[in-house]
Parts: C-alpha cells; sequence; structure tokens
C-alpha cells in the first residue's frame, strides 16, 4: 500500500521522536489499522524509562488498541469475521497457535512471545507493530473483536483493560457472590477490578487509595464500590476489619505496583484467603514479604499478567452495554506528537497532573 504513517518511535529509554514509517503491502492473512486511539498502560512509562528489560528500540509502544480496519485479506477477514471499514479492539498478543499455551486457550503466554507495543522492534518489517501511530500492522495470529460504532472512544479503548478486570478478579482470584473483596490501587486497572468483583456478585468490594486519589475514589464510588478509605487517614486494616465483622478480607487484589502496599496486603487478607498482585514495580525492584504470614495464614499468592479471549468477550459485552461510565476513566488526551508528554503523564511526572486513564489520539 502506498503512503506513510507518522509514529511515535521510543528510540531508546527516554526518547521518544515522531517518524514516518511506510505502509506495508497486505496480504491474505494480514491487515491494516487507521488507528482511532491508543491507551498508554501503566506500563509504558516503566518502558519509556527503561525499567522493563530486553526491550527491541527502537520500538512503537502502545498494545491498547481501538482503530478501524482499512486493508484486510480475504483469509484474515474469514478469521476475524471482519470487513473493510470495520470499528475493532485489538488484544496486544499476537500468538503462533501451535506452542503448549496456545493450544491450551493461555496465548498471552506464547513461547514466541511476539505482542504489539511491546515485544517487536520497528526493525523488524513491516516495523508498524505498536499504536502509538496512525496506523498499525495487523498480523496473522492475531486477536481481533469488533465493537460497535455506538461506543464513545473513551469506552471502547478500555475494554482490554476491562478484560483485565475480569481476568484477575474473577478467573485468577475465583470472586464469587458474598466474597469480600479490598482492591489497593484507584488506577485503570484496578477500577477495572472493581467491576470484575462487582460483576462476580462479590460484597463489600471497598477500594483503597491515597489523599491524592480523592477524585479516584468517588469515581469508584459512582462505578459502585461499597466502601473507599484513604489509607493515609485512617487505619485500614482496623477498618477493613469493621466491614468484614472482624474476618478480614476474602480476596485482595493489588494492583498499586507498591512494595509497601503488597505487604499491607498480608494483614488485609483473612486466613486461607487470595491475593492477587498485578501491578508491576520493575525489574530491579525487590519486594521484601513475611513468609511467616503466608505459611501461618495459609495464603495463596496469585500473580496476574494479561487476559485471553474469553475475558476480552465478557469485557466487551460490559463496554457495549453501557452499564458503567467507562469513559469517565479516560482523563486526558494527547496527539501523537505529544506522545512522551502522555507516558510522563500517566507515569506521574507532570507537576499538578494526575489522570487515570491516558489515552493517545493519532
Amino acid at each position: 500500500m502506498n503512503g506513510k504513517s507518522r509514529a511515535a518511535v521510543l528510540e531508546t529509554s527516554g526518547k521518544v521522536a515522531v517518524k514516518e514509517l511506510p505502509l506495508p503491502d497486505i496480504g491474505p492473512e494480514e491487515g491494516l489499522l487507521r488507528v482511532e486511539m491508543a491507551g498508554v498502560c501503566g506500563s509504558d512509562p516503566k518502558f519509556y524509562h527503561g525499567k522493563i528489560r530486553n526491550l527491541p528500540t527502537p520500538m512503537i509502544l502502545g498494545h491498547e488498541t481501538l482503530g478501524h480496519i482499512v486493508e484486510i485479506g480475504d483469509v484474515a477477514a474469514e478469521r476475524y469475521r471482519v470487513r473493510k471499514g470495520d470499528r475493532v479492539v485489538v488484544e496486544a498478543n499476537i500468538h503462533c497457535g501451535l506452542c503448549y499455551y496456545c493450544l491450551t486457550g493461555n496465548y498471552q503466554f506464547c513461547e514466541r512471545e511476539r505482542g504489539y507495543g511491546t515485544k517487536l522492534s520497528t526493525r523488524t518489517p513491516p516495523g508498524l507493530w505498536g499504536s502509538y501511530s496512525e496506523y498499525m500492522y495487523l498480523a496473522p495470529n492475531s486477536e481481533v473483536h469488533r465493537v460497535s460504532d455506538s461506543v464513545p472512544a473513551e469506552a471502547a479503548i478500555l475494554t482490554t483493560v476491562i478484560a483485565n478486570g475480569v481476568q484477575w478478579a474473577r478467573n485468577l482470584a475465583g470472586a464469587s457472590i458474598g466474597n469480600s473483596v479490598v482492591v489497593q490501587g484507584t488506577g485503570q486497572q484496578g477500577l477495572a477490578c472493581l467491576v470484575g468483583a462487582l460483576e462476580s456478585g462479590c460484597r463489600p468490594v471497598i477500594v483503597t487509595g491515597l489523599s491524592v486519589d480523592t477524585p479516584r475514589l468517588a469515581l469508584a464510588k459512582e462505578l459502585g464500590a461499597h466502601y473507599t478509605i484513604d489509607v493515609q487517614k485512617e487505619d485500614v486494616v482496623a477498618r477493613v476489619s469493621g466491614m468484614t465483622r472482624g474476618r478480614m478480607a476474602d480476596i485482595v487484589v493489588d494492583v498499586t505496583g507498591s512494595p509497601q502496599a503488597l505487604q499491607k496486603s498480608l494483614d488485609l487478607v483473612r486466613p486461607q484467603g487470595t491475593i492477587l498482585a498485578g501491578g508491576l514495580t520493575g525489574s530491579e525492584t525487590l519486594t521484601p514479604m513475611s513468609i511467616d504470614k503466608i505459611v501461618m495464614k495459609e495464603i495463596r499468592f496469585q500473580g496476574a499478567k494479561s487476559k485471553a479471549a474469553p475475558a476480552v468477550l465478557a469485557a466487551l459485552n460490559l463496554v457495549e452495554s453501557r452499564k458503567y461510565p467507562f469513559e469517565k476513566l479516560v482523563t486526558h488526551r494527547y496527539p501523537l506528537d505529544r506522545a512522551e508528554e502522555a507516558l510522563k503523564a500517566a507515569g506521574g511526572e507532570m507537576p499538578g497532573v494526575y489522570p487515570v486513564k491516558v489515552v493517545i489520539v493519532p
């Protein structure tokens, strides 16, 4: 296909430059997406600062993707059940379909480790491997889902974020009817896990945050949180004890990326309860934990990396239902030329700027 795409390229740690890359010719199993909106994930600032090892720079970040199909091969159109002009969300993972993890339905751990905005350099043809770009290449074995044109872009872009909440709170932590749940963290993933717990019938669902999180805690209440706690003003352990009749929480979901908050989870969870950790702290950060507490309380400790298709489909249904005002999570929008500023805003590096969700509109 003739033409070029402007893209924000992470050249090396701490350096982003807008460059032009040629648009590729599209084969039978491939496609090309005109990006409508790209979400800035909480992990992207860590990629930007080189806190995640072995990044294949130069690369285009952006693994939360909403866009419109502009070119699609015959085989790809049949496989994804899409056609030119369709509005879609694209999952981050590109799976091989043949390894152990793909065959067992866990393609987020595909042994080939290919993915949009995380795993592939612009040096790998055709280069357009991320959604901080006007156009993004759709490789064979992608996961592409149609989304209604009636859904606001700010809600549609959160489909894969909400899918994390479903996967982490429900599928991995085992949230079920009547479970008490504490969600530590008021960012996009924390609010998504709140929704995952509510949709699982949990009660009470308690969201904790810092004083600076007051607007986010208010948003958590608007989404349906039964209680919120400012941990800088209140004794969080005492409050949770009071809300759970002294038993403490069946499940604690920690998505803060804070070693201190993760340590506190050991006190917030009941004996034989579950702690789910979904926040990255960076490759160089080690979190000391009381193994004695884990042993003596028989705590199940569960990591959470990503999601798979069942959670994405459930999230897509939620987004299209308009049951929750997901668009309110998007608080800051940036054009492609300000992608570096968007990364700094999402990473909490801009004085006076404290977003819930940052997006880039190419």
